[in-house]
């Protein structure tokens, strides 16, 4: 919801900036389309962006349809966009009206700001509460606890101002030894080091405003989060800590929904399947309701038996960061939907909105995550072919080693390939390992991917959601020709 207030060539600029780094090569056309806007105004923001990342670029190379940039991989994607998030004024000035701060002439100055540019963006706050159904008077907006808190974690995510969460090093290091205590008791999870960095502000947030502000969650949602295996773990390891964080029940459960609406990853395939098989069970096949939206979206959207599992996979983390209404705020990167994407799109907000109406819940539905589920889901409506396959693959969620591996599995000629269960999450670790002796063929998401890290022995192609199938049939071309032109030119061309 925060995109549709947020400066419209702030939010383009974001975009561009997440699929260049992502992609590396966009298509000027498609940018245009996605984010309604014209082919000059997407030439305009490319030109701003190397202009505002100069040092940080080291390749730029555009034509008319496409532009190429490749990141120096020092500088992480979130640096770069918090970069261009700091210059929306909406963001900033939020920020400070939720720290508390009421006196717009005061920010207008803190900001450097005009009259007439504050008072529009008041306006704004006053028509995103009103928007939000938040009680308001003409002074003032009564923002709940809840929403104040997830508001200031996804500013301070999207821009780096972390003001509004004061740093405390034995917190801090409390909080990295709560993730790490559920990390070793939970399958072997492992929370990355951005899902871990938005965890640690919550519980950071959590201690500051804990003693001045309470905040309250339903016995309906205790309930649901006591079922769990997370919240259990999260009630013992809390009395384990060395140092101490601030919780009283209420605060447990909002360090709960910190856990609960985050992703995590795991290296062992079995154990992620084990992991997925207990919070499956916790959180959708516990509750009948849940459960027949999930049906629902598979009957609607007509998605095959053989894409179950990745159907299941895709709407958990979906439905998870529900509880507690507290969906609508989760920081995540920007996801659009193309035109012939639309047709899914609505059928999802429609089959949404039926169940609502259905169980008269008050949930918020974000429209970025619905947008998520909506690329993923479309994927999910292609019929495939029925083949099988295997070999390595580096990629950053657990969602993408699925996809990837049922892809490959079933376009690949069997002969040639075996797929590791393992799970790589940097192509380095892949690459430097001292066991792979023979040839391999490693398929890296483009996020992770580096060029000139292939070998003799190591051929590596750059793949993502959108490109798989043609990435198995440049596969295919490549290991169908003779087995010596397999063995000498196939991997010497990538060296």
């Amino acid at each position: 919801m925060l995109k549709r207030y947020i400066e419209k060539n702030i939010f383009r600029q974001v975009y561009l900036c997440q699929q260049l780094y992502q992609k590396k090569r966009i298509s000027i056309q498609l940018m245009a389309e996605r984010l309604n806007a014209c082919t000059v105004t997407i030439n305009n923001d490319l030109d701003l962006l190397k202009e505002t990342f100069g040092q940080e670029i080291a390749t730029f190379e555009r034509t008319r349809d496409t532009c190429f940039i490749a990141f120096d991989s020092t500088y992480s994607l979130l640096e770069l966009t918090q970069r261009i998030y700091r210059r929306s004024d909406f963001l900033r000035v939020l920020n400070e009206y939720l720290k508390g701060n009421t006196h717009w002439a005061e920010i207008a100055e803190k900001e450097f700001l005009s009259t007439s540019k504050i008072y529009q963006i008041r306006k704004d706050i006053f028509t995103f509460a009103k928007e939000l159904g938040y009680p308001y008077s003409s002074h003032a907006i009564d923002f709940p606890e809840k929403d104040i808190r997830y508001l200031l974690l996804a500013i301070s995510r999207y821009t780096g101002d972390a003001s509004a969460i004061p740093f405390n090093k034995m917190i801090a290091t409390a909080a990295e030894e709560l993730i790490t205590y559920v990390e070793e008791h939970f399958f072997a999870r492992a929370y990355p080091e951005n899902e871990r960095e938005i965890i640690i502000s919550g519980i950071l947030l959590s201690s500051q405003r804990a003693r001045c502000f309470a905040i309250h969650f339903s016995e309906e949602e205790k309930q649901m989060a006591q079922q769990t295996p997370l919240f259990a773990l999260l009630q013992t390891g809390v009395k384990k800590l060395t140092s101490s964080i601030f919780t009283n029940e209420e605060e447990l459960y909002f360090i709960y929904s910190l856990f609960n609406a985050r992703n995590y990853t795991c290296n062992n395939y079995e154990l992620l399947q084990k992991d997925f098989e207990v919070v499956y069970q916790n959180h959708i096949k516990r509750y009948p309701e849940i459960e027949r939206l999930l049906q629902q979206l598979r009957s609607s959207l007509e998605i095959p038996a053989e894409n179950e599992l990745l159907l299941k996979k895709a709407f958990l983390p979906f439905i998870r960061s529900t509880w507690a209404n507290l969906q609508l705020f989760q920081p995540d990167l920007i996801y659009l939907k193309d035109r012939h994407q639309l047709q899914t799109y609505q059928e999802i907000k429609h089959v949404l909105n039926q169940w609502s109406d259905t169980c008269c819940t008050s949930i918020q539905w974000n429209e970025n995550l619905v947008c998520k589920m909506t690329l993923i889901l479309d994927l999910l409506r292609k019929n495939s072919f029925n083949q099988k396959i295997e070999l390595y693959i580096v990629t950053p969620s657990d969602f993408n080693f699925l996809y990837y591996q049922k892809h490959l599995s079933d376009l690949l000629d069997e002969r040639h390939f075996v797929i590791s269960n393992m799970i790589y999450h940097t192509l380095n670790d892949v690459v430097d390992d001292v066991f792979f002796c023979s040839r391999r063929i490693i398929v890296c998401d483009t996020a992770l991917y580096q060029q000139n890290l292939g070998s003799e022995n190591t051929l590596i192609f750059p793949v993502s959601l959108q490109t798989i199938d043609e990435t198995c049939l440049k596969i295919n071309q490549l290991m169908h020709p003779t087995e010596k032109e397999v063995g000498t030119e196939v991997f010497s061309s990538e060296k």
